[in-house]
């Protein structure tokens, strides 16, 4: 007699095979979860790039400010006018001079002391044989008067001002007649040292030699090593105020001012 099976009853078997079937996932799930996974890996390659752009953008910004601020200050350090009569020597071997001194309007007027300026500088260069010194500007403030001008060297400044000026290396001033006869300061930190006698011939062999008699502040194209000790005090590494102890402006010392070329 053949048995009959329940309905709907089947072997353990084909109860697995129906059970894995409707486990597995339709094709059109399948689909959307990839396009999903697509996007969202879409939308962080954008969400990256757009964090690099901004970043590159930020880098560009802060080095065109960096620029701006530096021109800026070369704009504004270039026109700016000493306070004090300085002599530059510059390592092109130029010598340039800011002349500050006191304008009494009763004496003469500010076009007068343009024109007298001008012509003196015209009157000189014509008997110079070239044009050795340049006006470069001059300002009125308050009571003073400032005056800069430019010299092709310091051959050029010592005649046009009659002051004993020089401007090159050790060997050279010694063959030109001086004799470096002085109580010399050794110069670090922006010091001046106890002066003493020291064989000039010996430690200043082949430095660079700034000769300089008048009183004003004179700034090398280097570091200062040694200074003549008399009227002198160093303000930093190149610059150096010579000024008479007694406040005598009408008298003045020869100084040498030995220093390593920047």
């Amino acid at each position: 007699m053949t048995q009959k099976r329940p309905v709907g009853s089947g072997t353990g078997m084909r109860s697995r095979n129906t059970q894995s079937k409707a486990g597995r996932p339709r094709q059109g799930v399948a689909a959307k979860e990839l396009q999903a996974a697509r996007r969202k890996k879409r939308q962080r390659e954008v969400m990256r790039n757009r964090i690099i752009f901004g970043a590159i953008c930020a880098l560009v910004l802060a080095i065109v400010i960096f620029l701006v601020v530096k021109l800026f200050g070369a704009i504004i350090g270039s026109g700016r006018a000493s306070d004090v009569s300085t002599l530059t020597f510059d390592k092109s071997g130029k010598v340039v001079f800011e002349e500050v001194t006191d304008f009494d309007t009763d004496t003469y007027s500010k076009s007068e002391l343009k024109s007298y300026t001008k012509d003196l500088i015209k009157e000189f260069n014509d008997s110079y044989g070239s044009k050795a010194v340049t006006l470069n500007k001059i300002r009125f403030r308050g009571k003073q008067a400032y005056i800069k001008t430019t010299y092709t060297d310091a051959k050029a400044y010592s005649a046009f001002t009659s002051y004993d000026t020089y401007f090159g290396n050790y060997e050279g001033a010694v063959s030109e007649g001086y004799d470096f006869e002085e109580v010399f300061s050794v110069v670090a930190d922006s010091k001046k040292s106890e002066g003493k006698t020291i064989d000039t011939e010996t430690t200043f062999a082949d430095s660079n030699v700034a000769i300089v008699k008048e009183n004003c502040t004179v700034v090398v194209p280097g570091e200062i090593t040694h200074v003549s000790e008399p009227s002198t005090e160093i303000i930093d590494s190149s610059t150096v105020n010579i000024k008479q102890a007694d406040e005598n402006s009408d008298a003045t010392d020869l100084v040498y001012i030995i220093y390593t070329a920047k």
